[in-house]
């Protein structure tokens, strides 16, 4: 049986919305054409999002022409969906370094940012749920 090892553990984040701890990643987003003008935010490791997903507002503030770029739709377990557009950042963390990635913005205001299987992509992920904890480690 194959053993992997990670580089990075995390504990997961209380949120006062839904009364209970999630797998949380802090980091800075940023758009790969201004690295000076970073936002600080919070994203939900999420293994059912096909691609990441910030809201809109976060890529305004980024400097993006949030409906320039191509509409991509999400749709949620529930069949509910909405409409984003996607653009090209660049995330960092001071643990796992940086990634460019190309992440939808929502068009309308959402309760939290998504990483998904398209981060999972650039990462090693591992969750332990019962203790409360995830690991990273960045792939190379």
């Amino acid at each position: 049986m194959p053993t992997v090892s990670y580089a990075h553990q995390f504990d997961y984040i209380y949120d006062p919305q839904r009364g209970e701890p999630f797998p949380v990643l802090l980091l800075q987003i940023m758009s790969p054409d201004h690295p000076g003008q970073a936002i600080d935010i919070d994203a939900y490791l999420d293994s059912g999002a096909q691609r990441s997903l910030f809201d809109g507002r976060i890529g305004t503030a980024l400097g993006f022409d949030l409906f320039g770029g191509p509409e991509i739709r999400y749709v949620s377990i529930a069949g509910t969906g909405l409409a984003a557009r996607l653009h090209r950042v660049r995330l960092a963390h001071p643990a796992l370094g940086s990634f460019e990635l190309e992440v939808g913005f929502s068009t309308v205001p959402i309760s939290r940012n998504l990483l998904g299987r398209d981060f999972f992509n650039l990462v090693q992920v591992g969750f332990r749920e019962r203790y409360l904890v995830f690991y990273v480690t960045p792939t190379p």
